[in-house]
C-alpha cells in the first residue's frame, strides 16, 4: 500500500451528479498497517483510497454498523486526500447499514465482499427496490463464502444487484457453483431458480503513479543492492506477497526452477539472486522457506525481506530486475502484485493462473507459465472432509495446491530469457508500465464501478422483481478440481505423457521435505513413489498405462503422486 499525499490529484472537479454509493466500512478490513497482512485489505484499502481521489463525487459515504467507525472512517479521507489537490476535498459521510432512507437516496450499499444475502434480507422491510447492492469477490475458495454464493439462489437478491468478480476465471468459478446448485435445488422442488444478480467483470486497481517512482528510485536500488551483496551485473528476481507455501504460492517450483536458470546461465557470467519479500504466514514456516531453499537452489542467493508496507518493502520494488510470481492456490483470484510489478516498471513471469490470466499478457509484458491441476474426483475426498470439520481450510487450500503444477521447465526458460537479454527485460518492462497505467490505474477502474452503479439504478427502476425458492438442500463443498479448474491452464488426463528428470533421490528427498508432503495419504509412500519413478524412468510412459499397473483403488493415488512429483521437477508432463 503506498504512502499517503504523495501522488498527484485527479483533475476531475468535484461533481455531485457523479454515481455514488455507500460503502460498507469496517476499520479492520481497510487497514494494512498490520501483522498477517492479506490481499482484502489491501484490496479494500486501495479502492477506498482510489475512490476519494478519483471518484469525482462530492461526499465519500461509509455505511457503518457501529458510530465508533465514523472517526477512522474520516480519518482515512482526509489521510487518502493528497496534499498537493487544488481541488476541494470531498466530504466524508456516514450512514448507518440500518438507516434505508438514506441508502435508498443514495443508490447504492457497496460490500467489500461477496456476501450480499444478509443485506438483501434486511432491505425487504422496505422493499426490494429500494436500493441496489454491489459485492465484490475476493477469496472463493472457504465453505463459507461458497454457501455465500449458492445462496444468491435462495436470497431476495434482485436484478438490480450485482457481484464483481475481479477475473473471469473467478466469475466462471462463481457461474459454475451457482449453476450445479440450481440443478440440486430443481432436483429437490422441481423449479430450477435463476440466478439473477448481476456478475460483473472489473479488476483491482492501483496507483500507478506510485510504483511507477519506487520502481525508478536509484537510490534505494543501490542501497538494497549493496545491502544484500548484489553486483552491478546480477540480475535480482523479485517475489512479493504473503509467504505462506499452503495458501499464495508455493516456493519449491520457483526454487527449482532459478536453480536451473542459474545453470544455464553460468556461460554467460550471470548470476542470480532471489528476493522474498512478505510476511510469513507463521512463525513456523519460515525455517521452511529458508531451509528449502537451500536445498533446492544452492548456487543461488535467497534472500527475505520483511514486506510490512514501508520504504524497506517498497525499495524491493526498485532492487529488482524481474518479477516472478508462481501461484497455484485456489484462494488467489486476482493476484494485485504483477500489476504492482508492471507498474514499477520490471516485465513479469507468472503463473498461468486465475486473474494472472487477464493481467499479463503472455510475450508482451513478460511470460505465463503453464499450469496443470488433477483432473475432477481427485479431490472429492478432500472436499468431504473440509464439509465435514475434520479437514481445516488452510490444509483444504494447502493440499489442492499439491494437486496443482506449476511447469518447472518453462519457468527456468523464462528466467533464463529475461536474465540474459537485458533488452527483453527493458521492452517487457516498458510494455507493462504502459498497461498498468492505461488499463489498471484508479483512475481508469473507478468510472467502471460508477458506471455499474448507474446501469444498476437504471435497472431498477424498470426490471420485474425476482421471487426466489426455498433453500433445499443445502449446498456442500465440492471437489477443488472441478471447481476451480478453470484457473489452470490444463487438467492432466490418460493421455498425459510422463517423462523422469531427476532420479529416485530425488524423490526421496522431496518426501522428506515437511513443506511438499504435509497431507497424510495424498501421495504414495516413499517405496511406492521410487517404484512409480522407476517405471517412468525406464521411458516416456502415458498416464493411463501407468494406472494400469496398479489396482483400481488406488489409481487416484498414483494420478496425485504423479502430478506431484512433476509440481517440484521430478518428472515432466506432455501432451
Amino acid at each position: 500500500m503506498p504512502p499517503q499525499n504523495t501522488l498527484p490529484s485527479s483533475p476531475e472537479a468535484r461533481d455531485v451528479t457523479a454515481p455514488n454509493a455507500a460503502l460498507l466500512y469496517h476499520p479492520d478490513s481497510f487497514q494494512v498497517k498490520r501483522h498477517e497482512l492479506k490481499g482484502r485489505h489491501v484490496a479494500s484499502a486501495s479502492f477506498l483510497k482510489g475512490f476519494v481521489r478519483h471518484g469525482g463525487t462530492d461526499s465519500v459515504i461509509a455505511a457503518v454498523s457501529d458510530p465508533a467507525f465514523r472517526a477512522p472512517f474520516t480519518e482515512a479521507v482526509a489521510e487518502y486526500w493528497p496534499g498537493t489537490s487544488a481541488d476541494p476535498m470531498p466530504r466524508a459521510d456516514t450512514v448507518s447499514v440500518t438507516d434505508h432512507a438514506r441508502l435508498a437516496s443514495i443508490g447504492t450499499l457497496m460490500c467489500a465482499d461477496p456476501m450480499l444475502s444478509p443485506f438483501a434480507a434486511r432491505r425487504m422491510s422496505v422493499g426490494n427496490r429500494a436500493y441496489s447492492l454491489c459485492g465484490i469477490t475476493h477469496t472463493i475458495s472457504s465453505k463459507g463464502v461458497q454457501a455465500g454464493l449458492a445462496a444468491y439462489l435462495t436470497a431476495p437478491l434482485q436484478p438490480w444487484d450485482a457481484l464483481i468478480c475481479t477475473s473471469r476465471a473467478v466469475r466462471d468459478a462463481v457461474r459454475g457453483m451457482q449453476e450445479r446448485y440450481a440443478e440440486k435445488l430443481e432436483a429437490a422442488s422441481g423449479t430450477r431458480p435463476k440466478q439473477v444478480t448481476r456478475l460483473a467483470t472489473i479488476p483491482l486497481g492501483l496507483e500507478a503513479d506510485f510504483y511507477a517512482a519506487q520502481g525508478s528510485d536509484s537510490q534505494a536500488r543501490a542501497a538494497m543492492r549493496s545491502r544484500l551483496g548484489v553486483a552491478e551485473d546480477d540480475i535480482v528476481l523479485l517475489f512479493l506477497g504473503r509467504l505462506a507455501f499452503h495458501a499464495k504460492a508455493h516456493p519449491y517450483p520457483m526454487y527449482v526452477a532459478v536453480q536451473r536458470a542459474q545453470e544455464k546461465l553460468k556461460a554467460h557470467g550471470r548470476r542470480l539472486h532471489l528476493l522474498l519479500t512478505g510476511q510469513f504466514a507463521n512463525n513456523h514456516v519460515e525455517p521452511d522457506f529458508r531451509a528449502s531453499a537451500a536445498e533446492a537452489c544452492p548456487d543461488v542467493p535467497v534472500h527475505f525481506q520483511d514486506g510490512t508496507p514501508g520504504p524497506e518493502s517498497w525499495a524491493s520494488w526498485a532492487a529488482a530486475d524481474i518479477f516472478i510470481s508462481l501461484s497455484d492456490n485456489i484462494q488467489e483470484s486476482f493476484g494485485i502484485t504483477p500489476i504492482e510489478a508492471m507498474a514499477a516498471g520490471l516485465p513479469c513471469i507468472v503463473s498461468d493462473w486465475d486473474g494472472y490470466k487477464d493481467t499479463t499478457p503472455d510475450q508482451e509484458v513478460g511470460f505465463r507459465v503453464p499450469t496443470r491441476m488433477a483432473p475432477p474426483g481427485s479431490a472429492v475426498g478432500l472436499a468431504e472432509a473440509y464439509e465435514n470439520d475434520t479437514l481445516s481450510y488452510d490444509r483444504f487450500v494447502g493440499t489442492a495446491c499439491l494437486m496443482t503444477e506449476v511447469d518447472v521447465a518453462s519457468a527456468a526458460e523464462a528466467v533464463y530469457r529475461l536474465a540474459a537479454s537485458p533488452e527483453m527485460r527493458r521492452r517487457m518492462g516498458a510494455a507493462g508500465q504502459a498497461r498498468a497505467r492505461t488499463v489498471y490505474d484508479w483512475s481508469v477502474i473507478v468510472p467502471r464501478y460508477q458506471e455499474l452503479w448507474a446501469e444498476l439504478a437504471e435497472i431498477r427502476a424498470s426490471a420485474a422483481e425476482y421471487v426466489p425458492v426455498p433453500a433445499r438442500p443445502t449446498p456442500v463443498v465440492e471437489d477443488p478440481m472441478m471447481v476451480f479448474a478453470g484457473y489452470a491452464s490444463d487438467r492432466i488426463d490418460g493421455a498425459t505423457r510422463v517423462t523422469a528428470v531427476q532420479g529416485r533421490d530425488v524423490v526421496q528427498r522431496l518426501l522428506a521435505n515437511n513443506i511438499n508432503n504435509f497431507t497424510p495419504g495424498l501421495v504414495f509412500d516413499a517405496a511406492n513413489a521410487c517404484a512409480l519413478h522407476d517405471r517412468i524412468a525406464a521411458g516416456t510412459v502415458a498416464l493411463s498405462d501407468l494406472a494400469k499397473t496398479v489396482p483400481a483403488n488406488v489409481r487416484q493415488k498414483l494420478v496425485r503422486t504423479v502430478i506431484w512429483m512433476a509440481k517440484f521437477g521430478a518428472v515432466s508432463l506432455s501432451r
